[in-house]
């Protein structure tokens, strides 16, 4: 009985470590993969969100799976069906998102923050940002390249950081190329975005502690969103 007990705990503790395995990218980093949409999977979007003191409406879009006639969401947690792409809350979208689309609130029309194949996993609103300086923006993470090379978007990608206006307009990249971000967070004083990314500097397609820990910040009031690089270890 002890034995069994002994090989039912590795056996759990395997499968633990195969649920948290690095995120990795290819060992050629000029190789590209094309990425197909998954016919099998069906495009839907959640009802919208009105956030707050802004104008626009946000429409996430994501993909639910048939399986068996039945209809399954990246949230279900049971065999009930499950229609939803997104959870808000906060000011905070999470998900596993392909898009999002924004409407405002005087139009019936509706844009598309990207028309690239992409994995939107949260969006969160500076609220303390706009109370101070009035300044909408939204910041994201997402997955935006296929690092691993397996012809898919999955969490075996890196993501990175995004930022762009509250209408979805002005999207831009605030992480290095195939960088994977680690943390980030706004420092009302300055009205500045800091954050730390990772990068697969000694090439070995993890990361690890021989990699490079880039730390940058942007001034929320600057016009150019520069990105600027800074060292707390110097």
């Amino acid at each position: 009985m002890i034995k069994l007990t002994f090989i039912t705990v590795c056996l759990s503790i395997f499968m633990m470590s195969c649920e948290d395995k690095s995120k990795s990218i290819s060992h050629d980093d000029s190789l590209k993969t094309q990425i197909k949409k998954d016919s099998s999977k069906i495009e839907i979007a959640d009802l919208p969100i009105a956030i707050d003191s802004t104008d626009y409406l946000i429409h996430p879009v994501g993909y639910i799976s048939e399986y068996n006639s039945r209809f399954s969401s990246y949230s279900s947690k049971s065999g009930s069906t499950s229609y939803s792409v997104s959870r808000y809350n906060n000011f905070s979208i999470s998900g596993k998102l392909n898009n999002i689309k924004f409407q405002h609130l005087n139009s019936e029309k509706t844009s598309a923050l990207t028309d690239e194949i992409i994995e939107i996993t949260s969006v969160h609103f500076l609220e303390d940002i706009r109370k101070q300086t009035g300044l909408q923006f939204l910041v994201y993470t997402i997955r935006d390249a296929d690092t691993n090379k397996d012809g898919k978007l999955n969490s075996n990608d890196v993501e990175t950081l995004y930022i762009s206006h509250i209408d979805g307009k002005n999207l831009q990249k605030l992480t290095p190329n195939l960088a994977q971000i680690v943390d980030w967070k706004i420092v009302i004083s300055l009205n500045r975005l800091y954050f730390k990314s990772i990068s697969d500097t000694n090439k070995n397609g993890e990361f690890d502690k021989k990699d490079n820990v880039s730390y940058q910040y942007i001034n929320l009031e600057d016009d150019g969103l520069k990105v600027i690089t800074y060292n707390p270890l110097d």
